[in-house]
């Protein structure tokens, strides 16, 4: 059984796409806000957190076959001040210990796409170093087939050494090929609750730019005029249909007026009906959580792609 480790876990989103094109189960995570770690000790039950990734002992840590890590994105995204390496929440450095020690087969990690223009040529200074090759890329959560965009660079490394027992193509044959046509189905397990949904997948093309197939069906398709979603009916049917499921309200009443609804959002990143929104911590907490997720169904078509 493959095993996999999570550095900055947040609600699990990357985790639940490792497990799904590895076949392997999480074997511990590291998750150091509240709130978060409360949706992975319901999600991921008896699950070791070591919470402080800063204050971890790699030497004292079960190695594993597999490491993923969606790593702060505040230092590099385009939203916030753009400090990398200055800003407080850059974990990298820790990151890059902990593959130093456990020496995993497979790094899988993530974040902005703002990271390409800041930071990035560190991370795969610091991956050369330490031996490993690396393939990276940036795909849409909408390639995913995903009503919004949001993209994201991926990243795959793996020892450099000749002779290692898993290579790209090893790795591949076991994820499956990349235009597989469950690519986009729910990454969920047996273990955590989740259903296996199929439906078909968005193109990658070859740069950020341009518009996937979907999108560019969805601008040719006549809206629902009923629709509460307007010009976005048909990326959010499209989405109804790949999940299985029909997108809850997107605002809920709050006093005289209306506030976004969680379970919306929840929706939209391609998780399990209340994953987040069931654990029990506050409102704020779930779209703070949902904001900084994964969508594991755009996980597992970045890294299917990567490693075929």
């Amino acid at each position: 059984m493959t095993t996999i480790g999570s550095l900055c876990t947040g609600y699990g989103g990357l985790d639940l796409a490792a497990e799904r094109f590895t076949g392997g189960d999480t074997s511990w995570v590291c998750e150091y806000d509240k709130h978060p770690s409360t949706i992975l000790t319901q999600r991921f039950p008896g699950v070791p957190n070591l919470h402080d990734l800063t204050a971890v002992d790699w030497d004292t840590v079960e190695p594993v076959d597999v490491l993923t890590a969606g790593y702060p994105c505040q230092p590099f995204s385009h939203a916030g001040q753009r400090r990398g390496t200055d800003d407080h929440r850059h974990l990298w450095p820790h990151i890059a210990d902990a593959i130093r020690v456990l020496r995993p087969g497979l790094v899988l990690l993530e974040n902005v796409a703002g990271h390409l223009s800041l930071g990035f040529g560190d991370v795969l200074g610091d991956l050369a170093s330490l031996g490993y090759d690396t393939r990276w890329g940036v795909v849409r959560a909408s390639d995913a087939g995903a009503p919004h965009r949001r993209a994201r660079v991926f990243i795959a490394a793996i020892p450099a050494n000749i002779g290692h027992e898993r290579t790209w193509s090893t790795w591949g044959r076991r994820t499956g090929p990349a235009d597989s046509s469950d690519t986009s189905a729910h990454p969920g397990s047996e273990r955590h609750g989740g259903r296996e949904n199929t439906g078909s997948v968005g193109c990658v093309d070859n740069s950020h730019a341009g518009e996937t197939l979907q999108r560019k069906r969805a601008r040719q398709l006549a809206g629902d005029r009923g629709s509460p979603y307007g010009p976005y009916t048909a990326a959010i049917r499209r989405w109804e249909h790949i999940l299985g499921r029909c997108a809850p309200t997107p605002t809920v009443p709050n006093g005289p007026g209306h506030h976004l609804n969680p379970r919306f959002v929840e929706w939209m990143m391609g998780l399990d009906e209340g994953w987040v929104t069931d654990t029990g911590i506050p409102r704020r907490a779930q779209l703070k959580a949902l904001g900084n997720g994964v969508v594991p169904q755009q996980a597992v078509l970045a890294y299917r792609t990567l490693l075929a």
